[in-house]
């Protein structure tokens, strides 16, 4: 998924590749959060009983940043912290990405998208 983001210029913000040890995750992720223009959560059975989902898009609620859930066999009652935004099935990723492809500052927009 952040390949395909990426190659829309636009950046992501991945634990895996963003935390190095010692960081504090909380700040780290406040310091993403502070800096994105809207966010994405990939959302799957384990991360719905994670504590990092309601700290997360509570930051990016309070903050009126946009936030996109990706549900990945999840379904929209099981998305506590954000009941009432539009999520978008996994299998349909690319739909979303031709969404986000008009957002991303400075892209030039053709016809196929």
């Amino acid at each position: 998924m952040a390949e395909k983001i990426e190659a829309l210029g636009a950046f992501c913000w991945l634990d895996e590749k963003d935390l190095e040890g010692g960081n504090i995750v909380a700040d780290e992720i406040i310091k993403g959060i502070d800096s994105c223009n809207e966010a994405i959560v990939l959302i799957s059975p384990n991360s719905t009983r994670s504590q990092w989902l309601s700290f997360e898009v509570g930051g990016l609620r309070i903050l009126r940043k946009r936030v996109t859930p990706i549900l990945n066999n999840v379904t929209p009652a099981e998305l506590a912290p954000m009941h009432d935004i539009k999520g978008i099935d996994l299998n349909r990723f690319d739909q979303f990405l031709a969404q986000l492809a008009r957002r991303v500052p400075g892209r030039r927009q053709t016809r196929k998208e």
